[in-house]
């Protein structure tokens, strides 16, 4: 039998989420200051003094969100940076490493155009970046660093630098980001490309032309050949 005090703490977790997950949605999309308390708590809702009741304040309330952004991303990539973290351990061979880096950065990109990832949170990344505050530092620290420092350290092996060269830091950054760069032009993407949605099946046709050309940026980074 559910003791009632269980049952207290399982609404409360409802609730906190339930609040986050509309924080996170509103403050990506209308920015902190133009996001009120109010706002939060009728999407959520809830009534207004839930969100002192759960959180204290507007400004601790952001910090959830971020985290909650950040443990969420986290997640979807852990099995992806534990594979080239763990393959590229167990290999020296240069061909090896630029093809454990290319599949890692081809699942980033899937992670970051699917259904999943809704397009408030990726604006609320963007926003967060803008201000250097708490929720940039808690993202940066729990996902980007992490990822960053990840794939520096293969690129560095591959250029054979140190992972503190800076032509392999800035390689290894130039790489992830021009990714991400499709996230956050998606809109621009669908239009060029003569799309009305982003699906499964048309991230694959962009990654199947895309491949090679990462690809070739690692093998030229390598001073290798690149071959068709």
């Amino acid at each position: 039998m559910t003791s009632p005090r269980s049952t207290e703490a399982s609404r409360g977790a409802l609730a906190r989420e339930r609040m986050v997950l509309a924080a996170l949605d509103l403050f990506g999309r209308h920015g902190f200051d133009a996001t009120t308390t109010r706002m939060i708590a009728q999407a959520a809702s809830m009534n207004l003094g839930a969100i002192p009741y759960y959180f204290g304040t507007k400004e601790d309330l952001y910090a959830q969100a971020a985290g909650h952004l950040a443990s969420f991303i986290e997640q979807e990539q852990a099995g992806p940076l534990a594979r080239l973290r763990e393959q590229s351990a167990l290999t020296s061979d240069v061909q090896r490493l630029i093809d454990l880096t290319v599949d890692f950065l081809l699942d980033e990109t899937r992670l970051l155009l699917a259904d999943k990832v809704p397009g408030s949170w990726v604006q609320f990344f963007l926003r967060a970046q803008t201000e250097h505050g708490e929720a940039f530092e808690r993202v940066f620290a729990q996902v980007v660093e992490p990822v960053q420092r990840s794939l520096n350290e293969v690129v560095a092996r591959i250029m054979q630098r140190s992972p503190d060269d800076f032509h392999a830091r800035t390689l290894s950054f130039f790489l992830l980001h021009q990714f991400i760069c499709l996230r956050l032009a998606d809109s621009v993407l669908m239009r060029r490309l003569q799309w009305d949605a982003i699906t499964p099946q048309r991230v694959e046709q962009l990654l199947d032309v895309l491949a090679p050309h990462l690809r070739a940026q690692l093998l030229s980074a390598a001073n290798l050949p690149c071959t068709p």
